[in-house]
C-alpha cells in the first residue's frame, strides 16, 4: 500500500511539468461541424475497456507519451506499446470521500 502511494506521488511530481504543455492546445483546432475546409467530421470511435491498472500496464512495457488534466478529476495519459495505443485516467485519493487509494481506468483505441 505504501509503495503504491509513493509510486503515485513520484509519478505526479515527474509528470506535472509535462501536463502543463499538454493543456496548451486551446481551441485553435477547427471544431467538427464548422463550415471550414479544415474541419474534421465526427467519426465514431470504439474504446475497448482494458482490465489492467495503469501501474500494471507500465510494468508490461507501455510508455506514457502524453498527459493532460482530466477536468479536475484526475490525469489523462496516452500510453503506447508496439502498435497498441491506450488512454488511461488516473484518479488520486480524495480526502473527505471513501476513495483512499489511487485508481485508474484504461481503454484501448485499437
Amino acid at each position: 500500500m505504501k509503495k503504491r502511494i509513493l509510486t503515485f506521488a513520484a509519478l505526479s511530481v515527474l509528470l506535472f511539468p509535462a501536463s502543463g504543455f499538454a493543456q496548451s492546445t486551446g481551441d485553435w483546432l477547427p471544431q467538427s461541424g464548422v463550415k471550414s475546409p479544415y474541419a474534421p467530421l465526427s467519426i465514431p470511435t470504439t474504446l475497448k475497456p482494458v482490465q489492467d491498472s495503469l501501474a500494471s500496464l507500465l510494468t508490461k512495457g507501455y510508455r506514457i507519451t502524453t498527459t493532460a488534466d482530466y477536468g479536475g478529476s484526475g490525469a489523462l495519459f496516452t500510453l503506447i506499446r508496439q502498435n497498441q495505443t491506450l488512454l488511461c485516467v488516473l484518479t488520486a485519493p480524495t480526502p473527505g470521500t471513501d476513495q483512499n487509494v489511487p485508481t485508474s481506468r484504461c481503454w484501448s483505441l485499437n
